[in-house]
């Protein structure tokens, strides 16, 4: 459960803080000529909203009786707010809130008073959370009526969804792998999830093109969309 919560503050930091220039959904200058990093990071943002609500609601909860924790319910709305405000409150700043109420979750797990629940059940609840994302990422991928000038912003925002399942998954791959046990191929179908994932993080065009399906040049969503 620990490095489940440091890797998504890992994740989250390093859009922050760690990429040159930081985060540009918002940046009203340099932000317009960086559009592939924009919609990775918003990639990135919207998968890590999806981990904070499964977190917030189960992964740390008995059952439904069980109270909330006030720090993973602050980071969830903090993280809700719009990606490209500038300021009252400006995105970073409210990710940079959120990413201080996980840490204090952090702390609560390492002393004992908070807990990481590995069952089964919120196994499944995350990868049919994660499911849900990668649909609507998916049918991105494969939509005919996007055009040229579009296809790399879909192509990069599923990058950046990727990227967070990939570390994601990697952690869950040990902390769960007593329930993966229990069902036949489950270790052996998640490495292969996380191959494909690997293989789709790989994927990184100098030029992201859009042609047809018989097109003698390539169509890069679906070249992605196959892992």
């Amino acid at each position: 459960g620990v490095t489940f919560v440091e890797t998504m503050v890992n994740l989250m930091e390093h859009e922050l803080s760690g990429r040159t220039l930081g985060w540009r959904p918002n940046d009203i200058i340099v932000g317009r000529f960086t559009d592939n990093i924009n919609n990775y990071q918003l990639g990135v943002l919207e998968a890590l909203r999806f981990t904070t609500l499964r977190l917030k609601d189960s992964l740390t909860r008995m059952g439904d009786a069980d109270a909330y924790d006030p720090d993973l319910e602050s980071a969830l709305n903090l993280l809700m707010n719009r990606a490209t405000l500038f300021w009252f409150p400006s995105a970073e700043g409210s990710y940079r809130e959120a990413v201080d109420h996980l840490k204090r979750f952090l702390v609560k797990l390492q002393n004992g008073q908070r807990h990481f629940y590995y069952r089964s059940d919120n196994l499944l609840l995350l990868l049919s959370t994660y499911r849900d994302l990668l649909g609507n990422v998916n049918r991105n991928l494969i939509r005919q009526d996007i055009g040229w000038l579009d296809s790399d912003d879909y192509f990069y925002y599923a990058k950046g969804v990727a990227h967070v399942y990939i570390e994601i998954l990697k952690v869950v791959r040990v902390g769960f792998q007593n329930q993966l046990a229990l069902t036949l191929d489950a270790v052996a179908i998640l490495d292969e999830l996380l191959h494909e994932l690997w293989i789709a993080e790989q994927v990184d065009p100098w030029l992201v093109l859009n042609s047809g399906p018989d097109s003698f040049f390539a169509n890069h969503r679906a070249n992605l969309n196959a892992p």
